[in-house]
């Protein structure tokens, strides 16, 4: 695309206002991918970004971990709450039993338990007891309006909470508060042996500059626990059932990632369709360990000499837009100069999208960017003479 005149011929105000709008948009653009917020219809860019990163770099997917999925969907028990009011809650002595087990050998890789434990029942004198020296554990815990909702034993504990504007799960903030980690980010510490700090207003891991929320890429999805077989998985009860097999331990738990949660009915909307809140946890925790939420120098870089290129073009690009019609008038001019605009901005953004995904192997959501544009070309419509 030519430019208006020689870049030679530039003057200092001329690289002062697109320098000038370079800073504001990465600034825009990074604040936006820290937030919680999405602009409706990007998290189905999102997911046509990772499939078409995995058609053109394609690879299985090789779980760290041996994993075991336990589904407490089906064993329930009914438990009144302090109004009088019935719930339905996860059978406590079933699953005090199941923790016995692990608490006496403490074999296993990690046990993620995405049950929250807020509404007391007969049985918590045995659970009490069953958790008694139970290690390299985690449990959920929720941050509310009126503050953070633990569960009634002394259990460790961290966030699992996300927010969204959508109504569907996009994002997942990885600390709240500048200091409460959620699970996925504890698993991180825990297991990878890493440290997570929050500087300046700016997240940290070892030391290296991190996304406040990413998009997590779903590598275990429902599917493969129920259809495809991929993974072991069980039902509580039936789980249960096998326990009294001499076998059963070294078999089932020893040495293996156990993930427990309610996979019938905490489900959440996300752009693939249902999952489970355990499987959203876990794929997050996947995510950071493949360095997904990771921004390097060459990153920054990339993407500010990107931002520069598309200033300097809006500004002082010399392509004259389609025209939407011969009549002239200043309403024409700035509808004819966003039309133009428009037929690239999808293009423009599925690029900046794929450079970061497949060279960087970061997910960035770009609709800020093209929001960005469409605003300043508005703009510069508006400041020039009318016909």
């Amino acid at each position: 695309m030519p430019l208006k005149k020689s870049i030679t011929l530039f003057n200092r105000k001329d690289w002062f206002w697109v320098l000038l709008l370079t800073i504001t948009l990465f600034c825009f653009f990074i604040f936006y991918n820290n937030s919680s917020f999405v602009i409706p219809g990007e998290e189905e860019l999102t997911t046509k970004i990772d499939v078409l990163d995995e058609m053109i770099l394609p690879g299985k997917f090789k779980p760290p971990y041996d994993f075991i999925f336990i589904n407490v969907g089906k064993d329930l028990e009914l438990v009144q709450d302090e109004n009088g009011g019935d719930n339905a809650i996860t059978d406590r002595k079933k699953l005090a039993s199941f923790l016995k087990i692990l608490s006496d050998s403490n074999r296993h890789q990690y046990l993620l338990c995405d049950i929250i434990f807020d509404i007391p029942s007969i049985h918590d004198s045995l659970f009490k007891q069953s958790i008694i020296g139970l290690k390299r554990a985690v449990f959920p815990r929720h941050l509310g309006d009126a503050g953070s909702t633990n569960p009634l034993f002394q259990l460790p504990v961290a966030v699992a909470d996300y927010h969204t504007n959508t109504g569907k799960f996009n994002k997942f903030r990885l600390i709240y508060n500048d200091t409460e980690k959620t699970i996925p980010v504890t698993l991180h510490e825990q297991l990878q042996k890493v440290s997570y700090t929050n500087r300046y207003g700016t997240i940290f891991c070892d030391n290296k500059i991190c996304l406040q929320t990413i998009s997590p890429r779903y590598y275990i999805r429902p599917y493969q626990l129920t259809q495809s077989k991929e993974y072991p998985y069980f039902n509580l009860g039936e789980l249960l059932l096998l326990s009294n097999d001499p076998g059963f331990y070294n078999r089932f738990l020893q040495n293996k990632f156990i993930i427990i949660g309610n996979f019938d009915t905490d489900v959440h909307d996300t752009p693939i369709g249902k999952m489970p809140g355990a499987l959203i946890l876990l794929n997050t925790y996947l995510n950071l360990i493949n360095g997904r939420h990771q921004l390097t120098f060459w990153w920054f870089l990339t993407l500010f000499a990107i931002f520069f290129l598309i200033n300097l073009y809006m500004v002082h690009g010399a392509v004259t837009p389609p025209q939407v019609t011969k009549k002239k008038g200043w309403v024409t001019n700035i509808a004819n100069s966003l039309l133009g605009k428009l037929f690239s901005l999808a293009g423009m953004g599925i690029g900046i999208a794929l450079v970061s995904e497949l060279v960087f192997g970061v997910q960035c959501q770009v609709f800020s960017v093209l929001f960005f544009i469409l605003v300043v070309n508005f703009l510069l419509s508006l400041s020039k003479k009318p016909d």
